[in-house]
């Protein structure tokens, strides 16, 4: 079982090799494929300097992250895909938990976890607990607290969803997630309570905590219309969205406490003020 993970690259070569090295670390059978976007910073060197440990890698000026991400699948031979962002890292044993979920679940294909929120000097600020199941979305922000640093699926999964779509450069994840689940289906997915990947949060990053900038509110409308989300009325959206937020509590109550529900669910609340 031969793991492909695709890591797009762009000006972020004071995290580039954390992110290296915890797929180098894993210590299982991994095709590392880095495309960078013509960095002009110390990237090309840090790649440079695993080279030998990189099965395919290239540095020129591309069309965006989503863009990076097709040239990076094309290339990818393994049996087991996953996409990691330059400034973000697997935790340690990732890859192995995750083989044996799918030697455990043979008929799934889609294997997802916890995360966690790291600084800029890898101290855990915040966890992340996904939900037991994937939900099938009803708006372009419904979701299962699923990150795809912390999910792997198989080949056939990215054959079937085919390209990243190049006028996405925020909410290409959200695309993948919403296309996966309603053309292939929710009984694919399987959770492991294991904490995969671990997202970092830091001044330059291009998703920010604290707010929802205008282009990604720009891509959740995209979304509505792309998966016909925009056909409910006002009434079945508000419904909608209060059983989403009551799930959502649901599922961080069990996991990780009423303290945590409150904090996760005020700080999205916040985050949309204004844009939604």
């Amino acid at each position: 079982m031969k793991f492909s993970i695709v890591i797009p690259s762009y000006n972020q070569g004071e995290f580039l090799e954390r992110t290296l090295l915890s797929v180098i670390n894993q210590s299982v059978d991994t095709e590392i494929i880095v495309i960078d976007g013509g960095s002009t910073d110390n990237s090309v060197e840090i790649i440079k300097k695993y080279e030998d440990r990189i099965a395919y890698w290239v540095s020129e000026k591309d069309r965006g992250q989503s863009h990076a991400l097709n040239k990076g699948f094309a290339k990818a031979t393994g049996d087991i895909f996953g996409w990691q962002n330059s400034d973000d890292v697997y935790m340690p044993g990732a890859f192995k938990k995750v083989q044996e979920v799918f030697e455990k679940f043979p008929d799934k294909k889609i294997v997802y976890g916890n995360w966690y929120e790291i600084d800029e000097n890898d101290k855990v600020i915040d966890k992340t607990y996904s939900a037991p199941k994937p939900r099938v979305p009803h708006f372009s922000y419904e979701g299962f607290d699923s990150n795809l640093q912390s999910m792997f699926w198989k080949r056939d999964v990215m054959e079937k969803f085919g390209h990243f779509d190049e006028n996405l450069h925020q909410l290409m994840d959200s695309d993948f997630l919403f296309s996966v689940i309603l053309n292939q289906g929710t009984d694919i997915f399987v959770k492991t309570d294991f904490f995969l990947g671990a997202f970092r949060r830091h001044a330059n990053q291009k998703t920010k905590r604290e707010r929802i900038d205008r282009r990604a509110v720009n891509e959740q409308k995209m979304l509505d219309e792309k998966y016909s989300f925009s056909k409910f009325g006002s009434f079945a959206k508000n419904f909608y969205k209060v059983r989403y937020v009551f799930s959502k509590f649901g599922w961080l109550t069990m996991q990780g406490g009423p303290l945590l529900a409150f904090r996760h669910l005020s700080r999205a609340s916040l985050k949309r003020v204004g844009h939604l």
